[in-house]
Parts: C-alpha cells; sequence; structure tokens
C-alpha cells in the first residue's frame, strides 16, 4: 500500500500487475477505501493529528481480511509522525 497526504478528495488507484490473473482480485477498491478511512480516523484521534489523504494505492490481489489496511494506514501515518522518512520506490 501506498499513500499521498493532500487535501482533495481521495482517489483510490489499483496498481496493475500484467502477470496476474485478473481473477484472482481479492481486494475492491471501495474496501481499501472504507478501511483507510477508519484506520486514519482511529490514528488521527489517538494522535491528535488531522492527516488527510489525496490518494491510496494498493493491490487488488491482495487479501484484505483481517481490517489489515486499518492497521497499514495506522503504521504508516505513525512512522511519519514520529519523524522518520519513506523512500519511494
Amino acid at each position: 500500500m501506498g499513500i499521498s497526504f493532500g487535501e482533495d478528495n481521495i482517489e483510490v488507484i489499483e496498481s496493475n500487475f500484467n502477470n496476474i490473473y485478473k481473477s484472482r482480485i481479492r481486494t475492491s477498491k471501495e474496501g481499501v477505501l472504507e478501511q483507510v478511512l477508519s484506520g486514519l480516523e482511529s490514528v488521527n484521534q489517538f494522535l491528535g493529528t488531522n492527516y488527510k489523504l489525496s490518494k491510496i494505492y494498493f493491490s487488488p490481489f491482495d487479501i484484505s481480511t483481517n481490517r489489515i489496511y486499518s492497521g497499514l494506514i495506522a503504521a504508516l501515518i505513525r512512522h511519519y509522525h514520529s519523524g522518520n522518512e519513506f523512500k519511494e520506490v
């Protein structure tokens, strides 16, 4: 998962992997967005912040069980909030 911070409406972007069968899609844009917004709200409340996102990048072939994206966004925000850096790949 990847994110971009911003003030605009959130755009959810599926990564495109040409060598994977399209029938293996396990995660929807809607499901990812719901989980990310839930996790973002929780981490903002915990940290007393108001981080906002403009883009969410994800693989539709990942399994989204156990609210994995809620946990991922919380980990990313905490990492950033602590002053740590990210490397774009």
